[in-house]
């Protein structure tokens, strides 16, 4: 009899025992290898060992589940669970659900019947490379609820939407826009830009409303730099809308670019003179935080000699800013009077402010507006007072990516963005006028600065490397200048000519600026923050310089000599360089025979200013003292 009962039970437990166990739902199965659930609607029993609950105010008011059995290489093992319940990360709980898809994540609510079966289990964790396992949308889907570890360095690359949706993107690497690195419209251009778009990783605090109280990803200080990175990321990947989110399961730990009280004097070596180009962001001295802020970060940068990018019209405003920098310090600053500088505008407008202790302007200076926009491509030679040697200074602010542009002027899908047709036509005007202006102010030394709002290998900057001049930020360092979408760049620069890198000792960027989230901004900071820190969208780039006791080798024409005229440029805007064999004089004259300038020659090279003569087509007569007689046509525009 007892041989007959246990033959029975073992029958019964047979057939019961595989029923039981196909009670339990896999989370596997339940997610399935699409994007929705083949369980929809349907009520499941699962299991699994609880990774990250988020029952927080604001926060999803659930738990992420993650099955403990072998990984499944075409569907996630992990789901979010909608409801609070007593449970907490580690354990492992067995409970009844409805499957449903919410907002594209597929998840359980309505729970019933859990139970708490075993505490303080290990999450187990999916350890992955990013972006090389995270690449394409099926993999987000099939790690889609999953806990998983990035146990390689990740940067942080925007702060964006720090503050509004408390999250920041993460990648393997800081991201350069494509044309920093890439010749436009290339196809290293176009791998770059899909290398760019895939890595990327969205680094959430599981909050459902905007504008969450609790922000985990703000310093001590309010702020958030991009640039820095963590070693080790875990996270449960969560969908949402269509955007794949990552919750920390544990805070990472930023580390690097911290901020600095003062740019890295040691990158400039062992400078003598300091000059600063520096976009200041629609400057109107209206603001009191902006002021603060500006003249922060213009003291402690302490150069001898600022080209200043956005600077309100009016004399008010760059009186006032040069006031202010003059109460801090005990070596006084003025600034270069143009005409344009006193009318009063909606505009803005370039300046240079110097020390007079250390430069003086040399002869008088140009502001380039045959190619808009206006007033804001300055030129002006400076000789420095300690070796008497001179050098040209040009700060210039090209149109900007924003806006319509129409024609050539409109987005070309290059990566170089609207407007780079007028940008490109701007930087021609300033070489142009600068090799004109080398014969007026007998120097080959030329330093270009400012916002040219182009990257290095875009058009508009390869006008001038290919005509010799090198970013020294450059040469001393790869660095950016901007941030836009989570890519550095370049948009402001210290471009040398040969003959002036010779006195350049060093370069730097002060990181005080584009780092920083944008809700920092002047207008923007409800908390009023002080300090240099985000006085402004552009960091300063600043140059050191150290010139000899040597004389000014001057400039050469740098054209062909021969027996007849030579001139250059032809035609001309404001000086023609002429080169005589002997002295003599030069006669210019209408086309109908009236003289309209005459002036002494010497031997070599000689500039003659056709400064206020009509554009149109002259005549000019150059008769030397050995007797040669050379008559050529001159255009002036």
């Amino acid at each position: 009899m007892k041989r007959i009962a246990l033959f029975v039970f073992a029958l019964v437990w047979a057939v019961l025992a595989p029923l039981a166990a196909q009670d339990i739902v896999p989370i596997a199965r339940i997610q399935g290898a699409e994007s929705e659930s083949p369980y929809i609607d349907r009520q499941v029993r699962t299991q699994g060992v609880v990774t990250l609950t988020l029952f927080g105010q604001d926060e999803l008011n659930g738990f992420f589940v993650q099955d403990t059995a072998a990984a499944n290489d075409t569907a996630s093992c992990g789901i979010f669970v909608y409801g609070k319940s007593n449970v907490q990360p580690g354990d492992f709980v067995l409970f009844d659900a409805t499957v449903d898809e919410y907002r594209q994540r597929t998840q359980l609510s309505g729970v019933k019947n859990l139970q708490v079966l075993a505490q303080g289990l290990a999450v187990p964790y999916k350890t992955l490379r990013f972006p090389d396992d995270l690449s394409s949308p099926a993999d987000f889907e099939r790690h889609e609820g999953m806990a998983l570890r990035i146990a390689h360095p990740m940067h942080l690359t925007s702060n964006y939407q720090v503050l509004s949706d408390a999250s920041v993107e993460l990648s393997s690497k800081r991201l350069r826009s494509p044309t920093d690195y890439n010749m436009p419209g290339s196809e290293a251009y176009r791998r770059a830009l899909d290398s760019n778009r895939l890595n990327r990783l969205v680094l959430d605090d599981g909050s459902n409303t905007r504008y969450p109280s609790r922000n985990p990803w703000l310093d001590a200080d309010g702020t958030c730099r991009t640039g820095q990175k963590t070693d080790s990321l875990l996270f449960v990947l969560d969908q949402s809308e269509g955007r794949y989110l990552a919750y920390a399961v544990e805070k990472p730990v930023f580390y690097g670019n911290e901020r600095t009280a003062a740019p890295d004097e040691a990158a400039l070596g062992d400078y003598e003179l300091k000059i600063c180009g520096f976009n200041l962001e629609r400057y109107y001295d209206k603001e009191p935080v902006q002021r603060e802020r500006l003249v922060a970060a213009l003291s402690a940068i302490n150069a001898d000699m600022f080209g200043l990018v956005e600077v309100g019209g009016g004399k008010k405003v760059i009186d006032s800013l040069v006031a202010a920098l003059n109460r801090k310090t005990s070596d006084p600053y003025t600034y270069l009077s143009w005409s344009g500088y006193q009318a009063v505008s909606d505009y803005t407008l370039n300046h240079i402010v110097y020390r007079p202790s250390k430069v003086e302007p040399y002869d008088q200076y140009f502001m380039l507006n045959s190619v808009g926009p206006t007033n804001r491509k300055l030129i002006q030679a400076f000789k420095e007072l300690r070796h008497g040697q001179k050098f040209i200074f040009s700060i210039n602010h090209f149109k900007a990516k924003s806006g319509t542009g129409t024609g050539a002027d409109a987005d070309q899908g290059d990566g170089q963005g609207i407007f780079n047709n007028r940008r490109l036509q701007e930087a021609y005007a300033v070489q142009d006028r600068l090799n004109s202006l080398k014969f007026y102010y007998h120097t080959d030394r030329v330093l270009i600065m400012g916002d040219l709002n182009a990257m290095y290998l875009e058009d508009p900057i390869r006008v001038f490397t290919d005509a010799g001049y090198r970013n020294q930020t450059h040469r001393f360092g790869e660095n950016y200048t901007y941030c836009f979408d989570g890519q550095v760049q370049y948009l402001d620069y210290s471009l040398a000519s040969p003959q002036m890198e010779e006195a350049v000792t060093g370069a730097t960027v002060w990181h005080i600026n584009s780092d920083e989230p944008s809700f920092w901004d002047f207008d923007r900071d409800t908390e009023h923050h002080t300090g240099p820190y985000r006085s402004s969208d552009h960091e300063p780039v600043i140059v050191g310089l150290r010139f000899e006791d040597e004389p000014d080798p001057g400039v050469s024409c740098q054209m062909p000599q021969r027996a007849g005229l030579n001139l250059y440029p032809n035609p001309a805007e404001d000086w023609v360089c002429l080169h005589a064999q002997t002295s003599g004089r030069v006669q210019v004259f209408t086309s109908s025979g009236i003289k309209v300038l005459e002036q002494q020659v010497d031997a070599g090279d000689n500039t003659l200013s056709v400064q206020g003569l009509p554009g149109g087509l002259y005549i000019l007569r150059l008769v030397q003292d050995n007797g040669t007689v050379s008559v050529g046509k001159l255009g002036v525009r």
